[in-house]
């Protein structure tokens, strides 16, 4: 069963639930298709924005209108719910910055 936690934000409260394993591979799959949204850009350490919509049932354009001091707090409350997920994107983002470096320090083939 998929655990969930109300999270108080401003006035509201917010719904947050955890990811299924199923979610997650869609959510993978969905992120190579998509452009970077304005909220990962303001969060870039944070979980990917379609994983809040997905955990909260918000939509991407309803998040944008949030101020990003409540949705700091919308997406620790998904971190904090989905702590594999969220170890597993920094993980992920770690081995690509890794692959960057390693090709920018690479220096072209003799051809």
């Amino acid at each position: 069963m998929l655990r969930t936690k109300k999270i108080p934000v401003g006035d509201k409260e917010i719904t947050v639930t955890e990811l299924s394993v199923t979610q997650i591979r869609n959510l993978l799959d969905q992120m190579e298709q998509t452009q970077v949204s304005i909220i990962d850009l303001l969060f870039p350490d944070g979980v990917p924005a379609v994983a809040v919509a997905e955990s909260t049932g918000i939509d991407l354009k309803q998040l944008e209108e949030y101020p990003p001091s409540e949705l700091k707090i919308i997406i620790e409350g998904v971190e904090n719910l989905n702590p594999f997920f969220a170890n597993m994107i920094a993980r992920l983002a770690k081995a690509g910055e890794q692959m960057i470096s390693e090709s920018a320090s690479t220096p072209p083939a003799a051809g």
